[in-house]
């Protein structure tokens, strides 16, 4: 087999993974959207969806009217939530683990996901959001949450030169940023009523229980938005994966791209936060498990990262609801039972060649 082939062959690996991922989005989807307190046939359920845009209705009161409500007004919005959220999770998580040169970094070992966090908290407990506005899951908590989480990032731009960047060192930050932040989330939940304590506490663990079809708007554009941009600095991406000397040499900033990427990841992880809270290790077990499938090329690194993140994620809530059909579980819990192993694994395996 000649050069051109091998390059070929190893173009068509790269691709069919991303395709079967899509692939086992859509089946995920599927499932997603049929399992619960009652069960809808996996068929039935899209039938329902088709319908609803078609704009058929059902007798009032009818199991085929239940079902309907059930599909398009909770479990659907769920589902594209999972799926975008795993998305963002997982373009963050491999576009900062080429940033820093770690495997081991995501928006929640970095502590961004926490300082979004605290940017809700400050909105729901205190009541404070950087633009004034008449509820709780809007642009100014948004904007609070990204205020906030770009503490963590300049934080690490800062001490990035004092440590020589040394990949272990900032992660190190990120997570004593994260206990800071946690610990005055707690504060703050301590010191208010119970059903705000309970709305913050869910935030916490990360659950898609909540969400709705008033605020996908927003978290599907920055998903998009972020994505793209990501996408389009993939190729400085795979140099700042080896040195910044290389960048240099070529003539790219790397501090530039450094922050660019770092805001960009901000922005889109604040967002999520705010419509689903912290759920870790999505977007740093995701990225790293891809790498080793199709190796480290951030032009099919990154979307085959949101395609699988997104169908972890979506497996993980589905596995939730049948753990408990009333939907009591939140998927964070279920992805820190199923990350947590994985995570100790990386650690162990810090110098695998896969990287």
């Amino acid at each position: 087999m000649d050069f051109k082939q091998s390059y070929q062959s190893y173009i068509r690996r790269k691709i069919l993974f991303i395709l079967l991922c899509i692939f086992g989005v859509f089946i995920a989807f599927g499932l997603s959207i049929s399992v619960g307190a009652s069960n809808i046939g996996f068929f039935d359920s899209f039938e329902y969806i088709i319908n609803h845009l078609k704009g058929v209705t059902y007798q009032q009161f009818s199991d085929p009217w239940l079902d309907d409500i059930v599909v398009w007004d909770h479990r659907l919005p769920r589902t594209l939530y999972a799926i975008i959220a795993g998305a963002t999770l997982g373009v963050a998580g491999a576009a900062m683990q080429s940033v820093m040169h770690n495997p081991l970094a995501d928006a929640y070992t970095t502590g961004i996901s926490s300082g979004a966090m605290f940017g809700v908290s400050v909105s729901v407990i205190l009541g404070f959001d950087l633009i004034a506005t008449s509820t709780v899951r809007d642009i100014g908590t948004v904007l609070n949450a990204f205020v906030f989480s770009l503490i963590p990032m300049v934080l690490m731009v800062m001490l990035s030169p004092k440590t020589r960047s040394n990949p272990s060192t900032l992660i190190l930050v990120g997570v004593a940023v994260t206990y800071l932040f946690n610990a005055v989330n707690m504060f703050l939940m301590v010191t208010t009523d119970s059903d705000t304590m309970s709305s913050v506490y869910i935030w916490l663990v990360g659950s898609l229980a909540n969400v709705s079809w008033n605020s996908f708007p927003l978290a599907l554009g920055m998903t998009v938005f972020g994505t793209i941009v990501i996408m389009l600095l993939s190729n400085k991406l795979n140099i700042l994966a080896l040195e910044d000397s290389n960048a240099k040499t070529l003539g790219i900033k790397a501090d530039n791209v450094r922050i660019i990427c770092l805001v960009v990841i901000s922005l889109m992880v604040a967002t999520i936060t705010c419509y689903v809270g912290i759920i870790g290790f999505v977007g740093m077990v995701a990225p790293h498990i891809v790498r080793s499938v199709i190796d480290a090329d951030n032009k099919y690194l990154i979307p085959a990262s949101a395609m699988f993140s997104a169908l972890f994620l979506l497996c993980a809530d589905v596995l939730a609801r049948l753990i408990s059909s009333n939907g009591s579980v939140p998927v964070g819990v279920v992805m820190s039972f199923l990350g947590a192993p994985i995570f100790l694994y990386l650690l162990i395996r810090r110098n695998s060649n896969i990287w």
